[in-house]
């Protein structure tokens, strides 16, 4: 039974991916964090690591018979970047790691996209140290995480993040005309694809999995069905977008506050460049949801009848 240890696996989509290996029960799991605090619920050891220190972390790597390193930490910061990039190392100095799943979950964060995306050096950097690592490695890719359409009504461990929906108030703020397409997926979708990868003998480069695809105006048109209620719709245009000039909604509280206006403002600028330039959308041909076909990705429509249809 292989180990496989989750770095970041206490809380967000880590904890998902815990989950479902636990739910599962074919590996043996342990979550890497830097607090040995136990998980709620979740009965998996924790153990302390400083992502500070690679040659301490192959040890404790080496020490627990890790195989498997899935890669949960979220990257916001060239510290945190640093870390995943110090776990890779160390999981590359291991004499037991294999492979390595890193943090990603998102769109595909090109090299080309630097110039205007500066931040994206923090998954590109990982990209690169893994290329030239001796592991065999993976980068998921799921478009948008579907969640966020369905907190709090679903349940989800990622925080609530409004972005062209806003069920609360029945508003909508569209990128551009709204006719691009958006993959998403849901998290619970997301780790069940990330175990099932376990199982295959050899990895792509890039793992593509997707729930739906649908543009905003679709978006809006589900949401208006599942609700009742005629929207209010707005239109960031692509004009505006580029010179920085988009509509951010106003988050749950509690959900942001460490994050500030212009943070918040730039993130949504970005996600709306995303959606314009089809970065987020995910066609049936690059996808490999057929390779799993056991598992039956939630869609779009069927989240938020979920979670919205009775409320």
């Amino acid at each position: 039974m292989p180990t496989i240890a989750v770095a970041g696996g206490t809380g967000g989509i880590g904890r998902t991916i815990v989950e479902e290996l636990v739910n599962q029960g074919k590996h043996e799991v342990l979550v890497l964090s830097r607090k040995a605090v136990p998980i709620p619920g979740v009965s998996v050891p924790v153990i302390a690591v400083d992502y500070n220190d690679p040659k301490t972390l192959a040890a404790t790597l080496d020490q627990h018979k890790i195989e498997v390193v899935i890669s949960t930490i979220v990257l916001i910061s060239d510290d945190s970047s640093q870390s995943q990039l110090n776990l890779i190392a160390a999981a590359s100095g291991s004499k037991t790691v294999k492979r390595f799943i890193p943090s990603e979950y998102g769109t595909h964060n090109k090299p080309e996209l630097l110039p205007q995306y500066p931040t994206m050096k923090w998954w590109v950097d990982a990209a690169n140290a893994l290329r030239a690592s001796k592991l065999e490695y993976t980068l998921v890719i799921i478009g948008f995480i579907m969640d966020y359409y369905g907190i709090p009504h679903v349940k989800s461990n990622l925080h609530s993040f409004k972005w062209i929906l806003d069920f609360d108030n029945k508003r909508a703020i569209i990128p551009g005309d709204g006719t691009t397409k958006i993959s998403f997926l849901f998290s619970a979708d997301v780790a069940k694809y990330v175990v099932a990868l376990l199982d295959l003998d050899r990895w792509p480069e890039l793992s593509r999995f997707r729930g739906s695809t649908v543009t905003p105006k679709e978006m809006v048109e589900a949401a208006e069905k599942v609700t009742g209620t005629k929207w209010t719709v707005e239109y960031d245009s692509v004009e505006d977008i580029a010179q920085g000039k988009v509509t951010v909604f106003k988050q749950p509280k509690g959900t942001y506050e460490n994050v500030s206006d212009e943070e918040l403002r730039v993130l949504v600028v970005w996600f709306n460049e995303f959606a314009i330039k089809g970065m987020f959308d995910l066609s049936e041909k690059e996808v490999m949801n057929d390779k799993f076909p056991d598992i039956k990705p939630i869609r779009f429509q069927g989240l938020i009848e979920s979670a919205w249809g009775k409320q």
